[in-house]
């Protein structure tokens, strides 16, 4: 650790990334809640009066978030001083992020990720904000970075991945199932190493361990199983409708709450209210979505790309809130440049990205990064897309973007001979282009 405080370069890095999240915070936060946020905060509410873990609009969401939300409001008074924790972990996002980009393209790819991560206009909103993408974000990193900490050592490190990604599961219901992926990368390469085995099993049990007792009251109050969340059939409700994929992003998706209930309205109802609370209701929407799917597959396989483009979005929530004017005292001066950099930052994170991670990625990491992307992008194709749901993404993105900017010759000459490493980015970067691009202007021009 000593190491890292003697870069100073990372220290400058974490000095204003640090100053960055607190000067909205200080100069222009003047609004209130939205959306997701209002229900965070009802459900902390909850918590700290000790109702435990409520429904809210039907859906049994992730405990995490509110949970330690309703620390805060037990320590502090009131449940949003959560967002000086996030920027307190984020600076360990950032440092853990330099660690994983140097070892993977040198010191210098360790700096320029710090400064990604440090000035990512998104990053820095996200952890101002009572969402969970902030700690998401850091849980997953530091559960990336534990991973080959634990492949060097004692069978015994493997409870340090396992009991994070149980964290991550915990905080987003999407994670549900990334407990495989990281017993797998850390087998990987390892094929016939016992101890490798070992440890893989070990670390599943921690993130069983860390997510059953959970798991176990959830079932027990909401009678049905629920691992972490029970959302599934309002993400796919709104995603696989008689309308278009519902989205809450500026220019794309439906942001005025009467034209959301004129548009609910025209689609397939939702089930009943008598089954209100519990697992039930989540079910019955599974239930209902599989049977308009089987009813209409080409337009369910039509939205795919269509709900990829939305989580490819390169512009923001921070679009949303400059467009809306939920920053009142921010001046255009700085208003349109910040959204001019939230939409490179973007382009650099996952086009850099594609390419430093298949130019130079090798072995264990290159391997859990694919899973781990791969994975998420594939759950969201299938349900619903928007651009929040890419941020945890993004952190991982900007790690190889940072190696590829390191030395950005040298990772074009190490794929410029063809071969599958030279074809996998090509196609990527063709399939992503073309997706970030499709709601680049209406996702920022004003109305």
């Amino acid at each position: 650790m000593d190491r890292w405080f003697k870069d100073f370069s990372l220290l400058w890095a974490l000095l204003i990334g640090a100053f960055l999240r607190v000067l909205p915070l200080a100069m222009w936060q003047t609004d209130k809640c939205m959306r997701d946020e209002c229900t965070y905060l009802t459900l902390a509410h909850r918590l700290a009066a000790g109702e435990g873990m409520t429904p809210s609009n039907n859906w049994i969401w992730a405990p995490g978030y509110p949970s330690l939300m309703a620390l805060h409001e037990r320590l502090f008074g009131y449940s949003e001083a959560i967002v000086g924790s996030q920027i307190v972990l984020f600076t360990l996002a950032i440092i853990l992020g330099y660690q994983l980009a140097k070892d993977a393209g040198g010191v210098r790819a360790g700096r320029i990720t710090a400064w990604l991560l440090a000035c990512s206009p998104t990053l820095a909103f996200f952890a101002g904000h009572i969402w969970s993408e902030s700690i998401y974000t850091t849980l997953l990193i530091a559960a990336v970075f534990s991973l080959g900490w634990a492949r060097k050592g004692s069978i015994w490190r493997a409870l340090l991945p396992g009991v994070l990604v149980g964290g991550c599961v915990l905080f987003r219901g999407v994670a549900t199932y990334m407990v495989p992926i990281f017993a797998v990368a850390m087998i990987w390469q390892r094929w016939r190493d016992k101890s490798a085995w070992a440890s893989a099993a070990l670390l599943i049990v921690a993130g069983i361990a860390v997510v059953a007792p959970y798991s176990i009251y959830a079932s027990q109050k909401f009678g049905g199983l629920v691992i972490s969340d029970a959302t599934m059939g309002q993400m796919m409700w709104l995603g696989n409708n008689l309308y278009d994929p519902i989205t809450f992003d500026w220019g794309v998706g439906t942001l005025s709450s009467l034209k959301y209930n004129a548009l609910i309205d025209s689609g397939r109802p939702h089930c009943s209210g008598k089954l209100y609370y519990g697992k039930a209701w989540d079910a019955c929407e599974m239930e209902a979505a599989k049977e308009w799917i089987k009813a209409n597959p080409g337009e369910f396989f039509k939205r795919i790309p269509q709900r990829w483009a939305q989580l490819f979005n390169p512009n923001s929530f921070v679009t949303r809130h400059v467009r809306l004017e939920r920053w009142a005292e921010l001046p255009s001066w700085v208003a349109e440049p910040l959204l001019i950099a939230t939409i490179v930052l973007s382009y650099i994170a996952v086009l850099g990205g594609i390419v430093g991670a298949f130019s130079k990625g090798r072995g264990w990491l290159m391997m859990t990064t694919l899973m781990i992307v791969g994975y998420h992008v594939a759950a969201i194709g299938l349900v619903a897309g928007l651009s929040r749901y890419r941020v945890p993404l993004d952190a991982l993105f900007l790690v190889w973007a940072g190696v590829f900017l390191a030395d950005p010759k040298g990772a074009l000459d190490q794929v410029g001979g063809g071969g599958w490493r030279f074809w996998c980015m090509t196609a990527l970067l063709l399939i992503c282009t073309p997706l970030m691009t499709w709601y680049l202007l209406p996702g920022y021009l004003p109305k």
